[in-house]
């Protein structure tokens, strides 16, 4: 899904922020690129320090396409779990949509659900599917795509925010059931 996410968001003209993590982040910069668009990575650490370190080609390659690395800190500052909490912010600040593909409620893409609802971005969820046992990998998804809305502790969420979660219900803005749908949903965005 990550794929068809970058690859749509491509094909209707926008770019792919992600936050150069393994996994699902390099996926989609990895499609952004070979659909020929651009991406930029976000960083929890300087831009000389790209995580995860098994990244660093990827990084280079990004920045060699056009697109690039952005941190709030200065070169040479390790990752910590602060500043990965901060990319998580920045990352849906500069997006115009925030899509779910696949997390536990223990991820940082819960972090970027919350700062989406914060700042008014688009939260965009897909719907697991299949196995039981594949399901432990989306918890945070179910939780996000709950009816009842989603336990704003699950968000790292108190005070106003909390209350901005709760009133949420579903958290989601907009549910993905297949890739069709998803692939899209950028064009739909690209003509509002």
């Amino acid at each position: 899904m990550a794929e068809v996410a970058a690859r749509g968001a491509v094909a209707a003209g926008f770019a792919v922020v992600s936050g150069l993590a393994a996994g699902i982040d390099t996926v989609a910069h990895q499609s952004a690129l070979a659909a020929g668009g651009s991406t930029w990575a976000v960083l929890g650490s300087g831009i000389d320090i790209p995580t995860s370190s098994a990244n660093v080609a990827l990084a280079d390659e990004i920045v060699a396409s056009g697109g690039g690395l952005i941190a709030e800190v200065p070169p040479g500052t390790p990752v910590s779990r602060r500043l990965l909490v901060a990319r998580d912010r920045i990352q849906s600040g500069l997006s115009l949509a925030v899509v779910i593909c696949q997390c536990e409620v223990a991820s940082g893409a819960m972090h970027t659900a919350r700062f989406a609802a914060v700042q008014g971005r688009l939260l965009v969820v897909v719907r697991p599917k299949g196995p039981h046992s594949r399901m432990t990998a989306c918890t945070g998804n179910l939780a996000l795509l709950d009816p009842n809305g989603c336990d704003p502790t699950l968000l790292s969420a108190t005070g106003a925010t909390a209350e901005l979660i709760r009133s949420r219900r579903p958290m989601a803005d907009l549910v993905i059931d297949d890739r069709d749908q998803l692939a899209q949903l950028w064009l739909r965005l690209r003509a509002v």
